[in-house]
């Protein structure tokens, strides 16, 4: 079984300072899918890295430059209250296994998504 790279966080908020909804990219934010409501009408969800978790992923992406991260629904990871977190770069030739946070992360988005309807 794979390790992830920053390995199993408390919650999305150990991988990122600040998310935001817009339709175009904010400064030093990369865009964040696969979490319920992180598509809204009009927006997209964006979320900043920590300084620790950019360094570490633009290490391992083509370039330097983070495309994005990704979470997945996994079921493997889901039987042990986890939810995976990977990270891409722009042109998608690279993509890790980032970090493990709780599922509930997931389910934390998916209330979210409710009230930005």
């Amino acid at each position: 079984m794979t390790q992830p790279l920053l390995g199993i966080l408390p919650s999305l908020d150990s991988l990122f300072d600040r998310f935001q909804f817009q339709i175009e990219t904010p400064e030093y934010h990369v865009l964040l899918i696969g979490l319920p409501g992180t598509v809204r009408p009009g927006s997209f969800l964006f979320a900043r890295p920590r300084p620790d978790v950019r360094e570490a992923v633009a290490a391992r992406c083509t370039n330097g430059v983070i495309g994005g991260f990704r979470a997945i629904r996994s079921a493997q990871w889901m039987k042990q209250g986890l939810l995976p977190v990977y990270a891409y770069d722009p042109p998608h030739i690279a993509s890790f296994f980032a970090a493990l946070v709780p599922y509930a992360e997931h389910e934390r988005f998916e209330c979210q998504g409710r009230k930005g309807q």
